[in-house]
């Protein structure tokens, strides 16, 4: 059982002031994280979120935003929208290990980015030969402070679809 379980059923959402729509920072095919091999994302250690297996080779600002965070080796960034949510994209597991390589960065810290500008690109083949698990994590890090997510697995095209809807 995951410990911050936050996702709400779209038929009987809860009772919530307002609901804010996330566009996705990437293409590809979106699944909950309960189907997560990463026990890590599994039991939202890093919030509630999805897993996402990446189409394409770039990662978007899905609003305005402020970068709180691109790792040195720049597998997660993590912004700030202007509502005070915390949004972490974390390039599966090990990828770390690869310092860089296959990742270049397009935005720095303490940057204030646009909706739709590009971020970080990467290589997903490079990606998909270097670690086992070469999901894209989009998670809210501070999902506890939310009445809940409302995700609803499918495709998406990155800053066009929902890659999920915030409860507050």
């Amino acid at each position: 059982m995951s410990l911050f379980n936050r996702l709400v059923d779209n038929q009987a959402p809860v009772q919530h002031k307002h609901k804010i729509d996330i566009l996705s920072p990437i293409s590809g095919s979106i699944h909950c994280l309960d189907s997560a091999n990463n026990l890590i994302f599994k039991q939202r250690l890093f919030g509630e979120g999805v897993m996402v297996n990446p189409i394409g080779f770039q990662i978007l600002a899905p609003f305005d935003a402020i970068v709180l965070e691109i790792s040195e080796t720049a597998h997660r960034v993590r912004l700030k929208d202007r509502h005070g949510l915390i949004l972490q994209i974390h390039c599966g597991w090990g990828a770390q290990n690869l310092n860089g390589n296959g990742f270049k960065r397009k935005v720095n810290r303490g940057q204030k980015v646009k909706q739709g500008q590009p971020i970080l690109d990467f290589d997903s083949r490079k990606l998909k030969l270097a670690i086992d698990d070469s999901a894209f994590y989009i998670t809210l890090l501070n999902s506890d402070k939310v009445k809940g997510l409302v995700v609803s697995p499918r495709r998406v095209t990155a800053c066009e679809d929902h890659v999920f809807s915030v409860l507050i």
